[in-house]
């Protein structure tokens, strides 16, 4: 019996020991977002082993919270545009490895509150066999928008004959600037100050977070600068070769402090023969109809004028 009961504990402690070692892990867990916010999440694969890569399937509950993963820069993913990834190693790892960051994000108005994305169906492989390694799920809250309504401050009525009249100018005066400080603290401002580009030209606008370039074809890669209004905001920018874009979208992201910004800049080639046309400089342009006036009456005396000399004939 005591036999038996060690064997019990020997085989659940290899089981939990296998379940520490083979897994996928995350970075977080839970996440608290604004709306039309946005926030990363690192995925980690643990083993003892050697593998060569690893396969899973990356889902989530609802589309006012996507997620999309996009593979650490070291390793190449077989099916960056679906639901299923494929991430290979040019050489086999064991241990932590990051195997890229899941981007999750909210809609400006959103209907779900809450959302999941799920991380499943992973499979480690050594060449030799295949590991299963555990599910993930991150869980998502969109955080309610709340209004605080300050009350004004209470003053006594002055007595008659009181000195507090002289007081009244100065409240005032004190009301108006925490009205202005109120105005300051809801005021929301972009973290993105410009992009400095040599190729493209880029006008950022105040809240808008997606935008489109045209490139010739001969273009193998941009030079997208992004500038932060604070030097203490934290950027990262995904690749601009034209080759190696996702969709066709270069992906900024701006963090400082708690506040984090993503921008999209969507990718299009203009081909050689497209003309661009400014239908701007034939607005307006009536001249050619004064032109066409002139010549119908040339032709016209020069008509009248055959017709008189056949007759005289």
């Amino acid at each position: 019996m005591k036999k038996r009961i060690k064997y019990i504990f020997l085989t659940l402690f290899i089981f939990i020991f296998m379940s520490k070692v083979n897994a996928l892990s995350v970075s977080k867990s839970n996440l608290t977002l604004d709306k039309s916010a946005s926030d990363r999440v690192e995925l980690y694969a643990n083993t003892e082993k050697e593998i060569k890569s690893v396969n899973f399937t990356l889902t989530f509950s609802t589309y006012d919270i996507p997620a999309e993963f996009i593979v650490n820069s070291s390793y190449t993913d077989g099916n960056p545009n679906g639901i299923t990834h494929s991430v290979t190693f040019d050489e086999p790892k064991t241990g932590k490895i990051l195997l890229g960051t899941v981007y999750i994000s909210t809609k400006k108005n959103p209907k779900d509150k809450e959302g999941t994305v799920d991380i499943y169906n992973a499979t480690a492989n050594t060449g030799e066999e295949k590991i299963n390694l555990n599910s993930q799920r991150i869980n998502i809250t969109i955080k309610e928008e709340t209004t605080t309504v300050e009350e004004p401050p209470v003053t006594e009525e002055p007595k008659p004959e009181s000195k507090k009249e002289e007081a009244k100018p100065e409240s005032k005066k004190e009301e108006k600037k925490e009205e202005t400080k109120v105005e300051e603290k809801q005021e929301v401002k972009n973290l993105l100050d410009k992009i400095e580009s040599k190729i493209v030209n880029i006008e950022l606008k105040e809240n808008v977070y997606e935008y489109t370039v045209k490139i010739k074809e001969d273009v193998t890669e941009l030079d997208l600068k992004p500038i932060a209004k604070d030097e203490k905001t934290k950027i990262d920018i995904s690749t601009q070769k034209i080759s190696e874009l996702k969709d066709n979208k270069i992906i900024i992201k701006l963090t400082l402090d708690d506040k984090e910004e993503t921008y999209t800049i969507n990718v299009t080639t203009k081909k050689q023969n497209e003309v661009t046309i400014d239908n701007s400089k034939f607005e307006g342009d009536d001249s050619y109809k004064g032109k066409w006036i002139i010549v119908a009456i040339i032709m016209i005396i020069g008509l009248m004028g055959s017709l008189l000399y056949t007759k005289k004939k």
